[in-house]
């Protein structure tokens, strides 16, 4: 079994032009390059934390069917076994299976993998767009078709959506897991909070 090590998003600073590339097209395919790998990086973090959550939920789901059916056949298996099976170890079972749900809602394991999917889905096709435009862009720009100033201002215009875009993929899905992370807390401690004599201080 590979164990992956955690790895966050990091932060980089903005490229610095190297001397003898000082043209305007050069200095805006730098920053477009910039912005595309940051693109990438994100993606391929949503990707691979996709893949361990998504894991993580359908272990803990098939231990609780497993769990759930054992604890509701037990009754059956312990009359034709003549007791040697006791039917309160159904209980035991059933309560099991019960933990490992809370655990996948506790965690957010199943809504997790779910949010990481669909963020880096936006990541993807914003930077596929953006990506197409500017191979245009450049063919334009190396083809001296156009106004030089008109191509500025387009490139500007795809490098500032493609910030935007991955701004917003990630400041949405943070949010969204905020809020999420409150409500399992909150449906943590209600579920606990029914068993006898248990609660969680608020």
């Amino acid at each position: 079994m590979r164990v992956m090590a955690q790895i966050n998003i990091t932060a980089t600073k903005a490229p610095v032009m190297p001397e003898g590339r000082d043209s305007v097209l050069d200095a805006y395919d730098l920053l477009f390059r910039w912005m595309e790998e940051e693109s990438l990086k994100a993606y391929e973090w949503y990707m691979e934390e996709k893949r361990s959550k998504a894991a993580a939920s359908k272990v803990l789901r098939a231990l609780s069917i497993a769990g759930l059916t054992l604890g509701t056949v037990t009754p059956a298996v312990s009359i034709l076994t003549g007791g040697a099976i006791p039917t309160e170890s159904g209980y035991v079972v059933l309560g099991l299976a019960g933990g490992f749900l809370l655990l996948d809602k506790g965690f957010g394991f199943s809504s997790a993998w779910g949010r990481y999917m669909v963020s880096a889905t936006k990541i993807l096709s914003s930077l596929k767009g953006c990506q197409i435009r500017w191979s245009m862009l450049l063919a334009d720009w190396k083809g001296g078709q156009r106004d030089e100033s008109v191509l500025i201002e387009e490139a500007r215009e795809i490098i500032t959506g493609l910030v935007v875009a991955l701004h917003d993929t990630l400041e949405g899905e943070t949010a969204e897991w905020l809020s999420e992370f409150h409500q399992n807390l909150e449906g943590v401690r209600a579920m606990v909070g029914e068993l006898p004599g248990r609660s969680i201080a608020g």
